[in-house]
């Protein structure tokens, strides 16, 4: 039995918490890519959590229907065809065999009955098919998600972006990593033979899925182009923590009605948002990292000198000014960078 299974029954305490194989989430689907639609990654981290410990058993599994509608909300009709989705995705892997190795392929999920009545007691009874039984039995390595982060993604690049960082976030060593541009693009969940020019991936994908990481998921993203040439080839991502205010921030914003969660994300609505106990969740400039890509880029080339200075520069020597004299999430920190921007313009 792999080390995921375990920490799935060490942590069956915590609602919060979807532990999530690493091999489940790297698996290769039949077409080559790692493509699942947002609502079916959704429910397939749910029903691998409803299994519990005992996922990687050949029996039938179930969950009220209250429990599940209480975070996937999905009318009965989409519940359906999000099921044929995972029922008509195939997924291959590779294992060892007396015969040495061979190729092992199949669906996601083997059987599933729902009950139409959705009164008290209805439920949604499902079987986990071999292959991902098989996966989730040999897994020892894992990440620990958020559920509420998981279930409030809108975008499926966000998602996947979350579980890609979440999964190495483990590794105490590692808070950074280069990925080749097509193997990012596929990890992301780009259906094949789309984005594939680099200025269209970053705006349709990469930058939004950044952006709402960072907001909801209490990781701090970045990334860095790497060309050769002329040619963007692949993406250093770098990753961390937030801080104490940061996770607030995130925290809070899950708590928040998803009404103008967009527009807090992009910059375009107030800074400050109100929740029930009359305490401001505030955005803040990010504590570590780079601000490429993002609205605090275009804050600092709006107000920067000629020729552009280092915006990773700018944002270091903006971080060890501010230290100590105000937070990275005061209410006043867009006007502040501002002006900290202008300042450097009249240094010179």
């Amino acid at each position: 039995m792999g080390k995921t299974i375990q920490v799935i029954a060490d942590r069956a305490n915590r609602p919060d918490d979807l532990i999530a194989a690493g091999e489940v989430l790297d698996l290769t689907f039949r077409d080559g890519s790692k493509t699942l639609s947002l609502r079916a990654s959704k429910l397939l981290h749910l029903l691998v959590d409803a299994a519990g410990p005992d996922a990687c058993i050949d029996k039938v599994h179930s969950i009220p229907i209250e429990a599940l509608n209480g975070t996937f909300h999905v009318s009965r009709d989409d519940f359906v065809e999000t099921c044929r989705e995972l029922f008509g995705t195939t997924v291959r892997m590779e294992i060892d065999t007396k015969r040495g190795r061979a190729e092992k392929i199949g669906p996601l999920l083997a059987d599933v009955e729902r009950d139409l009545d959705d009164g008290d007691g209805s439920e949604v009874r499902f079987q986990l098919s071999p292959v991902l039984r098989l996966v989730l039995t040999r897994s020892n390595h894992w990440a620990a998600l958020s559920r509420k982060a998981v279930m409030a993604f809108e975008s499926r690049y966000a998602l996947r972006l979350y579980e890609v960082i979440a999964i190495r976030a483990g590794l105490s060593s590692k808070s950074t990593e280069t990925f080749d541009l097509d193997d990012l693009r596929s990890r992301l969940g780009v259906p094949p033979g789309k984005l594939t020019r680099w200025v269209h991936f970053r705006q349709k994908a990469l930058n939004a899925a950044v952006a709402e990481v960072n907001q909801l998921s209490g990781f701090h993203v970045s990334y860095e182009p790497v060309k050769r040439g002329r040619s963007v080839t692949a993406v250093r991502l770098t990753w961390a923590v937030h801080g104490a205010q940061g996770r607030t921030a995130a925290a809070r914003e899950l708590e928040a009605s998803r009404v103008g969660r967009k527009a807090r994300r992009t910059g375009t609505a107030e800074m400050v948002i109100e929740d029930d106990d009359d305490l401001p969740v505030i955005l803040s400039f990010p504590a570590t990292g780079s601000i490429r890509y993002g609205r605090w880029e275009q804050i600092a080339r709006d107000h920067l000198p000629q020729p552009t200075p280092d915006l990773d520069h700018v944002a270091a020597r903006f971080r060890s000014w501010a230290d100590g004299k105000f937070p990275m999430a005061d209410p006043a920190i867009e006007r502040r960078f501002i002006g900290f921007c202008e300042g450097w313009r009249k240094e010179g």
